[in-house]
């Protein structure tokens, strides 16, 4: 597929999600029927990159309104893996505020962030154990540098480079979570730690989210080393399963592969890109929406939610890889 093709292809599967999204957007930026910060937070991103930048901004005033707490925290009320990926939706809505211009919601919502980060080790608290783990780190990092806390930004370049560092095996898979006391641990070897290279339908994401935000943090810094490092992780998803570019699990490798591919022009850097579009659009619903099943569960507890949020997470990055 020639890289127009596939830029048309991204955006056209970005705009149909988006005409779902916006189909279920109310006056007052709420979402029918969703009522949990779960069905929104990744919602502002998705309108602004698909092209919808004042519906992008109601739905941030609704969730500002709604759920924005003291000191810039979120209410997670009803979101069941809110206390176990405690800064992830602080850091979408912190990285949508910064690009719609809502500074005192991006500060606010940085803030608290930040007042999770482990300034030690660089990476910031998935939960109230201390553990530290590649998507909420990488998520966070990059709220912050699109927020202009560019010192965290750079402890989490620093974090990645020392995880990627530690791996036993990239071949056998990816060990993404690192806890107090311990370091880089492997757990009870599930997928809640370790990408098992084996298995089908693994938590793909984690190779590229790290490659996004490194490759941004390269292009702010001019630093070549951080898109070596960020090339380095996604590559490394090559030694997975036969799935391992078309499932839902995928979409991030072709975020990160398409910021990758911005600064490279390399030809394997748009073959991730190309590979993740086709697998994206294949399991596109005819509504425009994606179905939630087998995400992150195999049966989600609020199928109608899990839609909305996975629905937004795929306008957002298929709309980054169409630009």
């Amino acid at each position: 597929m020639s890289e127009r093709n596939e830029q048309t292809k991204a955006a056209a599967a970005a705009a149909r999600g988006a005409r779902w999204l916006l189909e279920l957007l109310q006056s007052d930026g709420s979402l029918l029927p969703a009522q949990a910060l779960d069905a929104y937070y990744k919602v502002p991103c998705a309108l602004l990159f698909s092209g919808h930048r004042r519906d992008a901004a109601r739905v941030m005033d609704y969730v500002a309104a709604t759920f924005l707490c003291g000191r810039g925290d979120l209410d997670g009320t009803g979101v069941g893996w809110y206390d176990r990926f405690r800064t992830y939706p602080h850091s979408w809505l912190a990285w949508g505020a910064a690009e719609l211009g809502h500074r005192d919601t991006a500060q606010a919502l940085t803030a608290f962030l930040l007042s999770r980060r482990n300034a030690e080790s660089g990476g910031f608290l998935a939960d109230a154990e201390g553990t530290e783990e590649i998507m909420t780190t990488s998520m966070a990092g990059l709220a912050c540098l699109k927020s202009g806390h560019i010192d965290a930004a750079r402890g989490v370049a620093r974090w990645l480079h020392d995880t990627m560092a530690a791996q036993p095996d990239l071949h056998r898979g990816l060990t993404h979570v690192r806890k107090p006391g311990v370091g880089l641990t492997q757990g009870d070897g599930s997928v809640w730690y370790v990408v098992d290279a084996s298995q089908p339908r693994q938590w793909y994401f984690q190779y590229g989210i790290s490659a996004a935000m490194l490759a941004a943090f390269s292009r702010h810094t001019a630093e070549r080393e951080w898109l070596d490092l960020a090339r380095r992780y996604l590559h490394a998803s090559a030694h997975c399963y036969e799935d391992r570019y078309r499932t839902p699990q995928s979409g991030k490798i072709g975020w990160g592969a398409a910021w990758t591919f911005a600064l490279t022009g390399d030809p394997n850097d748009r073959a991730l890109v190309s590979a993740v579009v086709d697998g994206l659009c294949a399991l596109q619903c005819g509504d425009g929406s994606w179905n939630a099943q087998g995400v992150y569960e195999e049966t989600p507890a609020d199928a109608a939610v899990a839609r909305l949020d996975v629905t937004a997470e795929f306008v957002a990055l298929l709309s980054l890889m169409g630009a």
